[in-house]
């Protein structure tokens, strides 16, 4: 039997293929009925499911070596986002457009996808308390990221908050948040997941919906975060509190990343603060304290003595940023500097 199959009963979509593939020196196993794609779908073959097909898929358990294709009839023809969320069910390497495509899915069928090499570095914020400036702080990191030239992962980890993506002004964009990335588990190809996300100021987001979510399980996590640091330079992870006190709800057993805790100049965020590095310290996870200064009675050092720690940077307190935040706009002015130092200095 032949490696590759190609389910599809569209003969301009099959001539294509089968095109392409002999250019490699292969050969093309043509299905056209939704049995034979179910009896051949436990398989390790390398399935090429035609859009055209992609309704008998639904309802099939995700699988590897599986592209999905999607005759491009003109420049502007785009692919549907229903066809996006459908790959991801089903566990697609990518969804190629044709004949723009050509070229990705000529090496597929002749050779396997070579991996991202050196995986991307991850940072995570989170507050000593609510109203600590977290959120504002891991957008800002993650601009400062894609400024510098990098590909940026932003991920909201707060499920229940509304969405991070009213900050960046992106609650209109079209585009996969966590509801229905939520059962994710195993291998997310770049090729599949980056283009189904919105991605506001150049930032892949993965955000939270204004409805009601299930928490994402630690194999959506694992999966989740693998697929950043394979897929993008810099992850930044927005963490409520509450579950960065709970590793094993987010993050694989062993997870190479730092985290940063914003620490407002409040006497009961420090004391706050004082729990949460205790319990991190108990999880094995090195914290980092960032101070916002929102009273000028109580300085870094204050809180450097309180909390028996450094201070690794002091944010400044700029009203702007709030008035930013509503409205969707970002942070500029000395906020946005800070945020580019503080990159710099993060990545250097």
């Amino acid at each position: 039997m032949t490696s590759t199959v190609l389910a599809s009963t569209d003969p301009i979509m099959i001539d294509h293929v089968r095109t392409l593939a002999l250019a490699g020196g292969k050969l093309v196993e043509v299905i056209e009925s939704a049995n034979e794609l179910a009896k051949l779908w436990p398989t390790d073959q390398f399935i090429v499911l035609g859009a055209d097909m992609v309704d008998e898929a639904v309802g099939l358990p995700k699988r590897h070596n599986l592209a999905i294709v999607h005759w491009q009839y003109g420049a502007l023809d785009v692919v549907p986002p229903q066809l996006w969320h459908t790959a991801l069910q089903l566990g697609a390497e990518h969804v190629v457009a044709l004949p723009e495509g050509d070229a990705w899915l000529a090496e597929r069928l002749t050779e396997s996808i070579v991996e991202r090499g050196a995986l991307g570095r991850m940072l995570i914020v989170s507050g000593a308390c609510g109203g600590s400036g977290a959120s504002t702080l891991a957008v800002g990191l993650a601009i400062a990221a894609e400024l510098a030239g990098k590909n940026v992962l932003l991920i909201d980890g707060d499920i229940h908050g509304g969405g991070l993506d009213l900050l960046l002004g992106a609650e209109a964009s079209v585009g996969a948040r966590w509801p229905e990335l939520i059962h994710t588990s195993g291998r997310v190809s770049t090729e599949t997941l980056l283009p189904a996300l919105p991605s506001p100021h150049r930032v892949a987001l993965i955000s939270a919906a204004r409805k009601v979510s299930e928490n994402p399980a630690l194999p959506a996590w694992e999966s989740i975060i693998n697929f950043g640091r394979h897929s993008c330079d810099v992850v930044v992870i927005d963490m409520p509190r509450e579950q960065m006190l709970n590793k094993d709800m987010w993050a694989p057993t062993e997870l190479e990343c730092e985290l940063w805790l914003v620490v407002p100049t409040r006497i009961r965020a420090v004391a706050a603060a004082a729990v949460a590095l205790e319990h991190c310290r108990n999880l094995g996870v090195h914290a980092e304290v960032l101070v916002r200064q929102t009273n000028r009675s109580m300085s870094a050092g204050d809180i450097s003595r309180a909390l028996g720690t450094p201070v690794r940077a002091v944010l400044p307190e700029d009203a702007s940023v709030s008035v930013a935040a509503e409205l969707g706009e970002l942070a500029g002015g000395g906020y946005a500097k800070a945020c580019s130092s503080l990159f710099q200095e993060w990545w250097t």
